[in-house]
């Protein structure tokens, strides 16, 4: 298919989250997928994309302004927030007046501002023994947001509610993908695991599997998926 909107997907990582949004939504748009190198990072000529040289990258056309340009856009969130509003109506990001604003408003900030963040620190900390200092708040922070999690969803279907929004895709990503670099047992969180299931029962999600990630299953089961590697 021919798009203004272009979507470049680093492979195993949360540039994922962009395919199953145009999937969600339905949008038309070109996929340009990138396999990491034998380092695990990106590429150069991905890396080329954006200052951040990071996934995820979208480019598109600015028909907002009254002299269209093409831009190119980073920050999972961002290239959210731009799909949904330009291609999208706005759908999956919630209205201040829309009954559950204040929980959605929570749950879309708290992955990239608590729980990501968390295990990054587990990922950087990994060689480090058990009982270290760092590594034990890592494992703490990380052990507290799966609760709270689990404690959401045992009240909801989604983070907000009985509706899937741009808060559960942003979700997703960490407590699947991302533990293929730092594992995580989810044994213990069994609305967690309700949760994940249903969202592989996706449609979409079924899809962005089968056009970014050929060579990867959904990592959707309690037990931790094998460490990556090239």
């Amino acid at each position: 298919m021919s798009s203004t909107l272009v979507v470049h997907h680093l492979r195993v990582s949360q540039s994922e989250t962009i395919v199953w949004l145009c999937e969600e939504l339905g949008v038309a748009y070109d996929l340009k997928c990138y396999d990491r190198e034998q380092t695990l990072l990106a590429p150069e000529v991905y890396k080329a994309l954006s200052p951040l040289k990071t996934a995820p990258v979208i480019e598109d056309v600015d028909t907002y302004q009254p002299n269209p340009e093409h831009i190119k856009l980073a920050e999972s969130q961002a290239c959210v927030e731009w799909i949904s509003r330009k291609y999208g109506q706005g759908r999956l990001i919630n209205k201040p007046w829309d009954a559950h604003w204040k929980e959605w408003l929570f749950w879309w900030h708290f992955t990239h501002g608590s729980l990501q963040p968390a295990l990054q620190m587990k990922l950087l900390t990994a060689a480090l023994p058990k009982d270290h200092p760092g590594a034990k708040v890592a494992d703490s922070r990380i052990e507290h947001y799966l609760q709270l999690i689990d404690e959401r969803l045992g009240k909801s279907q989604y983070l907000v509610g009985d509706e899937f929004t741009a808060a559960d895709l942003i979700m997703v990503f960490p407590l699947t993908t991302m533990r293929a670099f730092i594992p995580m047992d989810l044994s213990a969180y069994s609305n967690i695991l309700r949760y994940l299931k249903e969202i592989g029962e996706r449609p979409a999600y079924q899809r962005t599997f089968e056009k970014a990630e050929t060579k990867l299953k959904p990592m959707l089961d309690a037990n931790p998926p094998s460490l990556f590697s090239m």
